[in-house]
């Protein structure tokens, strides 16, 4: 199944809420079951040209370890398999906290990753985003 632009948009609009209510001005980006991305928008004045890269690198890294968040996965990003797998998509796997998985019931559709904040506020500013999905 594949993320329709209407859904990216409340995905991002409910994480642009989180990241205002938060204080802090991040990239965020929205990726498919393939890891391509579907949506990404950086916020004004976020400070970093990296971001719309960081947000979709986590997002992306999300999907292609099957729905892990993307925090869990930094504790194993020096292992062989995941340095050959970020080799793979061209070095674009970000292995840092900051994205969740999207799902329509069981069923992994994609992710949503922030860039810019803190990690934690990176992973909280995602999830807002992905309980716009659900809801």
């Amino acid at each position: 199944m594949s993320i329709s632009h209407q859904e990216a948009r409340r995905i991002l609009d409910a994480a642009i809420a989180k990241a205002d209510e938060l204080g802090v001005k991040v990239g965020i980006s929205v990726v498919d079951d393939h890891a391509d991305l579907v949506a990404s928008i950086v916020m004004g004045d976020a400070g970093f040209l990296f971001l719309p890269q960081a947000s979709m690198g986590k997002a992306m890294a999300t999907v292609i370890w099957k729905g892990q968040l993307s925090g869990v996965l930094n504790e194993r990003a020096g292992a062989p398999m995941f340095q050959a797998v970020n080799a793979m998509y061209n070095n674009k796997l970000v292995y840092q906290q900051g994205a969740v998985p999207l799902k329509r019931g069981d069923e992994l559709i994609g992710a949503v990753g922030a860039g810019g904040a803190s990690p934690q506020q990176d992973e909280e500013i995602a999830a807002a985003g992905a309980a716009a999905l659900e809801g």
